[in-house]
């Protein structure tokens, strides 16, 4: 929704933020003092839990779970349970998840009879919603959707992933029990998706683990996306397939795939499952160093069968193994081995955030010296403290603080720059989100436009400030 705009009541579940048990205890389709069952095995007795006035599940020993996928994990005896479809109100009655779908269809009609909504965001919703519940039928009768990551984002009006609209579209997915095979914020733009009912093992209650009891009066935050970083698959792309060659290949062979590839290693795949290692420059000299005579069996690396990791695995994790070695080799979802990554896919992937990063502080070092030499450290304060942040010192500001303060009409006053204070805070706000990005190792690189924005904006102040 769009700021100052009048949100209908309950908007919220459809930006971004999964549906709780208090909400559907609100919408009046549960009640305390419900009986939820869950039918883990035909012939045994089913599992009970009761819907307590705090929205929460508890089980007959007295325990109380804020989340029904904690409740049913703890009764199965299970690392995760997808609960939301396993609990049903009453024997034989609708599931949790039922219930959600009908909360989400009444909250989307809301927004379209909302006269004070634009129409093209009530478009939006809609067209939002109506894909996630096709994509939810397709993938129950076993012909999941399948796209890129690009456009499956591109349902959100997304050209990237930040962590933000990562987040949204993860709960929005959750809302739905849906879920990417693979993740989509840990590969490519261009690598292709599934969207399938969320499995038990990727439930959104995995983070729930342990079975201590104690989590029972923790606030509810295991039922939220994680932060995923930067993965091994985002550093390859999949519009280039892996070159490989055969155990039984030539010298001849592997050395044409080097040259024309302007590689320095190639795998050696018996099939796309099996890795016998590696052929790269160094190891066929040295193999022939060793003897004149010997064969391209002789020259196959096959340590690097041990240098092999799943494509969802942090670039931090394997920094070690790559520069010991100078490569890895990625396995996708499927098992497959689908690329390899280089120490010189590393140094490109940084070099894409080095410049945006130097500008932004840059910028930062400029904002922080305008600040202090133009007001009094209370200035600044009360500024901070209008705008609803914290204040500790001139020297530890952030961005956000360099905003509050430019926004602040006496401060802007003060300043007394001919330019407008509403164009020049909205840049400023355009490229904290850069930052942001930038800072939070963003999968996708910083776009050549917000590269130019962020230059130009740096040139700004430091004409006006006359540096």
């Amino acid at each position: 929704m769009s700021n100052g705009e009048p949100r209908p009541r309950r908007t919220h579940l459809l930006d971004g933020r999964r549906v709780r048990i208090s909400d559907l205890m609100d919408a009046n389709l549960l009640k305390a003092g419900d009986d939820l069952y869950f039918q883990q095995r035909i012939g045994d007795p089913p599992h009970q839990a009761t819907v307590t006035e705090r929205g929460r599940l508890r089980l007959q020993d007295g325990r109380e779970f804020s989340t029904p996928s904690k409740a049913g994990a703890v009764v199965a005896r299970r690392r995760a349970v997808a609960g939301w479809s396993a609990w049903q109100v009453g024997i034989g009655g609708r599931t949790l998840h039922q219930l959600r779908l009908q909360l989400l269809r009444d909250v989307a009609a809301e927004v379209t009879a909302n006269e004070e909504v634009p129409r093209a965001e009530t478009a939006a919703v809609q067209r939002r919603f109506g894909v996630l519940e096709s994509a939810r039928s397709e993938a129950e009768s076993g012909t999941p959707r399948t796209m890129t990551v690009r456009e499956f984002i591109g349902l959100w009006d997304l050209e990237d992933r930040d962590r933000i609209a990562s987040e949204q579209i993860d709960a929005d997915l959750a809302n739905h029990g849906l879920a990417t095979v693979p993740d989509f914020r840990a590969v490519s733009l261009d690598r292709m998706i599934r969207i399938d009912v969320l499995p038990e093992t990727n439930s959104d209650a995995e983070a729930e683990a342990s079975e201590d009891s104690s989590e029972a009066t923790a606030p509810e935050m295991n039922e939220e996306s994680v932060d995923i970083g930067l993965t091994l698959d985002n550093l390859f792309s999949h519009k280039m397939a892996l070159v490989s060659v055969g155990p039984t290949a030539s010298f001849e062979e592997a050395i044409t795939a080097m040259e024309i590839n302007d590689f320095s290693q190639v795998a050696v795949l018996a099939n796309p499952h099996t890795l016998h290692g590696s052929v790269s420059w160094e190891s066929i000299a040295a193999a022939k160093h060793r003897d004149l005579g010997a064969s391209f069996s002789d020259a196959i690396d096959r340590r690097a069968r041990d240098r092999v990791f799943d494509y969802d695995t942090r670039l931090l994790d394997v920094l070690g193994v790559l520069q010991q070695h100078g490569f890895i080799f990625v396995r996708d979802d499927q098992r497959k081995i689908s690329g390899i990554v280089t120490a010189a896919d590393v140094v490109r992937k940084y070099d894409e955030t080095a410049t945006p990063f130097f500008l932004i502080g840059e910028i930062d070092q400029e904002l922080r010296q305008l600040i202090v030499n133009t007001f009094d450290e209370d200035t600044v304060r009360n500024a901070c403290l209008a705008a609803r942040l914290t204040f500790k010192s001139l020297e530890s500001m952030s961005i956000s603080q360099y905003q509050a303060v430019l926004a602040n009409e006496a401060c802007w006053q003060q300043l007394g720059w001919p330019l407008d204070r509403s164009l020049f805070v909205a840049r400023l706000d355009e490229l904290r989100k850069v930052r942001n990005n930038v800072m939070h190792f963003n999968p996708d690189p910083v776009r050549p436009s917000e590269v130019v924005k962020l230059r130009h904006f740096l040139n700004v102040i430091r004409r006006y400030t006359g540096r």
